[in-house]
């Protein structure tokens, strides 16, 4: 059975929690305690000398970095539901979108959320917050055109990009932005799938 090394406040740990539960497979859940810094530890740096989470085993075969476990999931079970397009230039498309989401949206976001949720107001970086946030607007003005007529970002259906976005829009809340009709009811639609729910659970 596939293994999953996992915190409950990472949003790339939920990022593959929402793709096992889209494709509908079984899985091991494995606590990393970052709070009590097991993850610089012997045992896991074994795993992932990164010390970084989530990670995923299977078998004897273990990879970190959740974009690299979405794209091996997608390959090793083709026979689940589909998260990317077969054809070549809609798949080109999507490659471009990731890595905008990754540095226009993630990370960004990850500043913003980080500093809000576990920095002491008084010794925020207030200029990068705000930078942060004045990225992420004009990334979501982007997408509020990418979304006109559509429900979703490729093929008009749910899949790979709203399995990356969707952890930092459960948290849009700590980005101090505006939300364009387009962009929140695409969040909205996001956020309300069974197996985006299920992912995003914080349990241990």
């Amino acid at each position: 059975m596939l293994q999953l090394y996992f915190h409950p406040s990472s949003p790339y740990t939920h990022r593959v929690q929402i793709a096992l539960a889209y494709k509908g497979l079984e899985f091991e859940k494995i606590y990393v305690a970052l709070e009590k810094l097991e993850n610089r530890k012997r045992p896991f740096l074994a795993i992932n000398p990164y010390g970084k989470v989530p990670v995923l085993k299977d078998g004897d075969f273990i990879l970190s970095e959740s974009v690299a476990i979405l794209r091996y999931l997608e390959e090793k079970y083709p026979d689940t539901p589909k998260m990317f397009p077969s054809d070549l230039e809609t798949k080109a498309i999507l490659n471009q979108m990731a890595g905008q989401c990754e540095t226009e949206f993630c990370f960004p976001g990850s500043i913003l959320y980080f500093a809000k949720r576990f920095v002491p107001e008084e010794k925020w970086d207030l200029k990068r917050m705000k930078d942060s946030s004045k990225k992420i607007q004009k990334h979501l003005a982007i997408l509020n055109q990418k979304l006109e007529g559509k429900e979703f970002l490729t093929e008009n259906k749910f899949g790979f990009l709203e399995v990356l976005y969707a952890p930092f829009l459960a948290n849009i809340g700590y980005m101090e932005v505006e939300l364009s009709e387009n962009v929140k009811s695409w969040i909205d639609r996001v956020l309300e799938q069974g197996f985006v729910k299920e992912g995003l659970k914080k349990d241990s």
